[in-house]
């Protein structure tokens, strides 16, 4: 029809020039400005334009719908192949702690304590909680509980070394204590190095742990124990004895007299007692001062020390000079197991015999020391039990009770090194 033009929506009039132009109906989501374009006078441009526009619009619709059809696979794809870590596909939403209840049939705040506070949960309905949160797939988030409540429910302990089986042994009793009570442990090892101490204890502060089982060189003067008490985090020491700080140990002083007294009912009258560095240790030197006090008691000759660089390792040099003379020690004292296993090899390498020439025993009651031929003689000290009993301590610490000491028992295991005195 002349003077009429047709567009994708009816017909439009053909207007005389100067005229404005009418305006079209476009895509919501694409208007044109015509007089950018310039070509507000030309309606087949404008026809032109029109169709363009509703092209585009079709193309990023059909674009649109394949994406979103395609998408789930694509993921899935990726998922099932790795490329996309951490993305798994979920039958089911997380189980919550609520959902977790309702399951079990008791109350949210019962499924909290299972969590948080296990011991405190009667047995059964512990387990039965357990294993409907297991069947679940309910885990409780620990980091957000520590933002709301302000605690880790994670403690911090510091042992000298784990290369001597008593530590490892301290550990596990600590650890087992703490599981039961739904508690994490970080472990750290100093070196006997004082400086170690110090930044460790300031590493595991920085974890926000809710508290720090440890063992330091000495309770008297250590900087390490006046920076947790100024910061006011809980601890309890392990092995180390104090009359200002909470400590899990046995009485080193009186486990060394019981062992002197031991050797002196052998007919033992020199003892020496071998230890590491005694700076490193108030432990060691806790020991030579019960010993020398037994053997003073008993009308005995003065506890001699027999120095070693290290504290498990034995120096087959300083041995030489302290078993030179007439006053040679008969038996020697050794302030651990470990030490007592190397002091022992190095006499036979010496071309001694234990315990024919001399008597070796040892402290702390390793179980390897049974397995030694002969056996090897100890005070024997419940290293798990000082362990947990630490643990225990620290966690009536964290709920708000005093500090309190625990003092564990010891005993003298008769082995095979340590025989009658020569004549």
């Amino acid at each position: 029809m002349r003077g009429q033009c047709h567009t994708l929506s009816g017909p439009l009039d053909r207007r005389p020039r100067g005229l404005a132009a009418p305006r079209l109906a476009l895509p919501r989501a694409r208007r044109v400005n015509w007089e950018k374009y310039r070509i507000m006078r030309f309606p087949l441009e404008k026809l032109r334009a029109q169709a363009l526009f509703c092209c585009v619009r079709t193309s990023i619709a059909q674009t649109r719908a394949t994406q979103s059809s395609y998408l789930p696979y694509m993921m899935k794809s990726f998922s099932s192949n790795g490329l996309i870590p951490g993305m798994a596909t979920r039958t089911s939403p997380r189980f919550s702690i609520i959902e977790v209840a309702r399951k079990a049939g008791v109350s949210p705040a019962t499924v909290s304590r299972a969590f948080n506070q296990p011991e405190i949960v009667h047995p059964d309905t512990l387990a039965h909680i357990r294993s409907v949160a297991k069947r679940a797939g309910f885990r409780p988030n620990r980091v957000g509980r520590s933002l709301r409540s302000g605690s880790t429910r994670t403690i911090g302990l510091i042992l000298p070394t784990l290369s001597n089986p008593v530590f490892a042994e301290c550990f596990e009793g600590a650890e087992r204590r703490a599981r039961q009570s739904g508690y994490s442990v970080m472990l750290t090892a100093t070196g006997y190095d004082p400086a170690v101490e110090s930044a460790a204890a300031q590493g595991l502060m920085d974890h926000q742990v809710d508290g720090l089982i440890l063992t330091v060189a000495d309770a008297a003067r250590s900087a390490t124990l006046d920076d947790l008490r100024l910061a006011g985090v809980p601890y309890v020491l392990v092995y180390n004895e104090s009359t200002s700080h909470p400590y899990s140990s046995v009485d080193n002083r009186a486990a060394a007299s019981d062992m002197v007294a031991h050797l002196a009912a052998l007919g033992h009258r020199r003892i020496a007692l071998v230890t590491g560095p005694l700076t490193a240790s108030d432990r060691a030197r806790r020991r030579l001062m019960g010993a020398r006090a037994c053997a003073k008691r008993l009308g005995l000759e003065t506890v001699e020390h027999i120095a070693m660089k290290s504290h498990t390792g034995s120096d087959a040099e300083a041995l030489k000079r302290a078993l030179r003379g007439k006053r040679a020690p008969t038996a020697l004292f050794c302030s651990n197991d470990l030490l007592a296993t190397a002091v022992i090899a190095d006499l036979v390498a010496l071309g001694l015999s234990v315990p024919a020439d001399i008597s070796v025993c040892g402290f702390d009651g390793m179980r390897f020391g049974a397995l030694l031929t002969p056996p090897l003689t100890t005070v024997a000290q419940p290293s798990d039990g000082i362990g947990e009993a630490a643990c225990a301590n620290l966690l009536a610490q964290i709920q708000g009770q005093k500090p309190q000491s625990s003092r564990l028992p010891h005993c003298i295991v008769v082995g095979g090194t340590a025989a009658p005195a020569r004549k």
